[in-house]
């Protein structure tokens, strides 16, 4: 057993429950969800966080009252009578496993989310939320009772499920916190004005709780440190927020940064932003504190506890990737570990629930065929080494096939190691250095520099007994009709391949992609000196970029003077010499580009050099199929090496 972490795998005592280690899994939400209830894969999906040896986990997603429900009922809903069964099986299986559970109970208040609602929005007072649009009815007092009561008969039903506590989400601007701030309590009765009135709702809730809770329940609040957003709570507010709290008995704090939209943090943002804020709480209380928020490996996690800022560290998106990070952390497997590329794609989208773009079987379930030997090993050859080939390789070899891989390239990796070169977007290499790692582990023949020609392919059927085609992609060349003028592919800009250009001006044209591609190019021109012109067809900014980092994106690139455009064409003259022009989709104006660098957009081509059908001995899979997402490569990849 490792003594590397020898603080965070140290048992801790919090209200009645012992926790044998300092590990949390934070509150993410699946929408395995039917009609406000746990489904079976909820349910299995906290099995794995369980059995991946974390010491607590906290369920989140879980709403106290029918005023706080979305249309598509994805939220689970506490206060029903049929989410004790439900819950009652998942804590079961949490408890097999050695770990605690806490249901963490959350009013959004006029926040929804993203999704419609049967309900009006509601809050203190009826001041719109920028992120949607409809301003909140004001919350009289008998409403107010109301939802008190459903905070507590959902603590109620979670003491009737077996859980070891609850914990108040009074964090990221949702209704608690919205009582708590003079920026969205405007209130003159009771409940608003002096500081006093604007904790009334709040210690009501936990009072309500109380009432309910067996001896040695634990009762967490969750609060935000800073919310980030001007006129906003910073930590001042929180600390006081906390020591007014702590008389109540409260056996932990649970400290984040941020409101909704802001506290999902990208690869854009510093690790473990959120530590001096719960050290500050740590101090002032004195009670057991936990921080989270982009904590992504046990060696922060240990500092966290070593140095006095934190007695518990939570992850939530860590755990995702991988579920087994306590477990190899703590027996030293440190390699093995699939870390988070905190890139906020498939798990912040739940299409229709949770995902994750580098663990394939979040969402979907554990393959049959991985995780055991297969009846009869086999010879595969995999084409193409980028992450679709390479995860192909690593469970085709975990299974105890002999597996060789072919790249052309001197590297592995394909596309994500150039997506890795984008600004902010560098930790795409770990997907990449996960999967290098886990091929010398199991020892597949990885052959660089090796391009496979259609002369070799004979030689290769009559040796293996299965083949994936993984050739990838390709830019596409610029169009035609810029022949003669100074051009770069998103590749070339990313990889520093540039023409040279008078004025370094650039014109950036995302022909209807609306993803990360074009938008890095802009980025990376412009850290470079160059005066950049970003222009789509689109009628919208970053439409397919995550929505946690559409902003911040957005925010970079204006800082850096980048001027935006949506909704145009780019019309090119017939005569090289004449400017190419910008041409409004609805309305007039042509704007004229002058000289520029034109980095026109497009999908990536396939490279399908040869001639193989998907059958009996054959998978093509990845990017050679169609040019997507680092998810799709590695799902097709995890599939076609579980089916060999």
């Amino acid at each position: 057993m490792s003594t590397e972490f020898p603080r965070l795998f140290s048992p801790l005592q919090v209200g009645g429950m012992t926790l044998k280690n300092r590990l949390v899994a934070l509150p993410a939400g699946t929408s395995m969800v039917d009609h406000g209830i746990p489904t079976l894969g909820d349910t299995g999906h906290f099995e794995r966080l369980a059995a991946g040896g974390v010491g607590l986990i906290i369920g989140g997603a879980t709403v106290v009252h029918p005023t706080t429900t979305l249309r598509s009922r994805k939220l689970v809903e506490a206060y029903l009578d049929e989410f004790v069964p439900s819950t009652a099986a998942k804590v079961e299986v949490i408890h097999r496993h050695g770990a605690r559970f806490v249901g963490q109970l959350c009013h959004l208040g006029r926040e929804f989310i993203g999704g419609e609602s049967e309900a009006a929005p509601v809050a203190p007072s009826p001041i719109k939320t920028v992120r949607d649009a409809y301003p909140p009815h004001e919350l009289t007092v008998r409403e107010i009772e109301g939802i008190v009561e459903g905070w507590r008969v959902s603590t109620e039903n979670l003491v009737k499920a077996g859980a070891d506590g609850v914990e108040i989400h009074a964090a990221h601007g949702y209704l608690p916190a919205q009582f708590m701030s003079s920026l969205t309590n405007r209130r003159s009765d009771d409940f608003g004005g002096s500081f006093e009135n604007r904790m009334r709702f709040m210690r009501m809730v936990m009072e309500a709780m109380r009432s309910v809770m067996p001896v040695g329940f634990a009762l967490g609040v969750r609060l935000s440190g800073e919310e980030e957003i001007p006129g906003g709570m910073g930590i001042e507010d929180c600390v006081r927020i906390a020591e007014n709290l702590t008389d109540l008995g409260v056996d932990y704090f649970s400290i984040t940064h941020g409101t909704r939209g802001k506290y999902v943090k990208d690869s854009t943002n510093p690790d473990a932003v959120a530590v001096p804020s719960a050290s500050r709480v740590r101090a002032a209380t004195g009670v057991t504190t936990l921080v989270g928020q982009r904590i992504r490996d046990a060696a922060t996690a240990e500092h966290a506890i070593k140095s006095g800022h934190a007695d518990l560290v939570g992850m939530a998106r860590a755990l995702i990737a991988d579920p087994d990070l306590p477990v190899k952390s703590e027996t030293g497997r440190l390699g093995e570990i699939r870390g988070c590329l905190g890139i906020n794609q498939d798990c912040r989208a739940f299409d229709p629930h949770l995902h994750c773009a580098v663990n394939a079987e979040v969402g979907r379930g554990r393959h049959a065929g991985v995780g055991i030997k297969a009846p009869h090993a086999k010879e595969v050859y995999i084409i193409g080494g980028g992450p679709a080939g390479m995860e192909a390789a690593r469970v085709a070899a975990g299974r105890g096939h002999q597996v060789t891989l072919f790249e052309k390239e001197i590297e592995l990796g394909g596309a994500a190691r150039i997506a890795a070169a984008s600004p902010h977007r560098a930790a795409f290499i770990d997907a990449i250095d996960y999967l290098e790692r886990e091929l010398r582990r199991l020892k597949v023949d990885v052959n660089l520099a090796a391009g496979i020609e259609v002369d070799d392919i004979a030689e290769i059927r009559s040796t293996a007994d299965h083949i994936v085609l993984a050739t990838g992609s390709r830019p596409a060349s610029p169009p035609t009709q810029l022949s003669g003028r100074p051009t770069a592919s998103v590749d070339d800009v990313l990889l520093g391949s540039l023409p040279e250009v008078q004025g370094k001006r650039a014109l950036v044209y995302d022909e209807g992609d609306g993803f990360w591609p074009a938008y890095s190019a802009a980025e990376a021109l412009a850290r470079n000196g160059w005066q950049v012109t970003f222009a789509t067809a689109l009628t919208a900014l970053a439409s397919r970029v995550p929505a946690e980092s559409a902003g911040p994106l957005l925010s970079r690139l204006g800082e850096a003077g980048v001027e935006l455009r949506v909704g145009h064409s780019l019309i090119v003259p017939d005569n090289p010499a004449d400017t190419l022009v910008l041409r409004p989709l609805f309305g007039v104006g042509d704007i004229e580009t002058g000289s520029v660098l034109t980095v026109w957009h497009q999908p990536r081509i396939p490279v399908t050099p040869f001639d193989m059908e998907v059958g009996d001995g054959v998978s093509v899979i990845g990017d050679c199929v169609s040019p997507r997402r680092l998810s799709h490569a590695i799902a097709e990849g995890y599939r076609a090496g579980a089916e060999i």
